[in-house]
Parts: structure tokens; C-alpha cells; sequence
């Protein structure tokens, strides 16, 4: 775990995602996908850079299967957001730091 994100299982899903009083992304990944290996670092830089603004969280989709189930993420890495517990945007596949930071703003600046 990084310092500027948090790890999700899905006993605390609800807890510190759908109950969490700021927006949330969580992004549902694996360490056996090098799509995701491409996307970690992206996510954390933005996760440091965002750090207080809101919360950043991963779920690990192997050891995760019925969260990653419950939520439809049929394909990794995927970001999604939340806010009061819903699902307000997402993101599918790859997003690089720059463009990861214009949607993080967009969906802060909607909010």
C-alpha cells in the first residue's frame, strides 16, 4: 500500500467507500497485469498529488471477486468514482498521469 491511497476488501468496501463523507476512486487492478502495472504509478502520483482532497483506494480483483462482481468491472485496471455512495463516473483501461489529472479535477470541480 501506498501512503496516498488506501486497500479495500470487500468487508470494508462500504465502510470507507459508499459511507466516506469526501469522493472517492477506487481503482480495481491486479499485480499480474502489466495494464495495470502500467497504470499504478500514474494512479499513485495522482493519488499524492490529490492527497486531502480526496480519498484514493485500491481493490485487488483476485482477491476481490465478488466486490469486482458486484461493482460490473469487467475489464483491469478500472477507476471509478464515488460520491454519497454512488457511482459517478468511470474510467476503463489506461489513463496517464496528465489526463488521469483532468478527470480527477472535472469530477471535483462537478461535485
Amino acid at each position: 500500500m501506498a501512503d496516498s491511497y488506501i486497500d479495500i476488501t470487500g468487508k470494508d468496501f462500504a465502510e470507507k467507500v459508499l459511507d466516506a463523507s469526501q469522493l472517492v476512486i477506487v481503482i480495481f487492478s491486479t499485480e499480474r497485469s502489466s495494464s495495470c502495472q502500467i497504470q499504478e504509478p500514474e494512479f499513485i502520483a495522482v493519488s499524492q498529488a490529490y492527497q486531502g482532497r480526496m480519498i484514493f483506494a485500491k481493490v485487488d480483483v483476485d482477491a476481490e471477486q465478488e466486490l469486482t462482481g458486484q461493482w460490473n468491472v469487467d475489464g483491469i485496471p478500472t477507476m471509478i468514482f464515488f460520491k454519497n455512495g454512488s457511482e459517478i463516473h468511470r474510467i476503463r483501461g489506461i489513463m496517464m498521469r496528465d489526463k488521469l489529472r483532468r478527470q480527477v479535477e472535472g469530477v471535483l470541480l462537478a461535485s
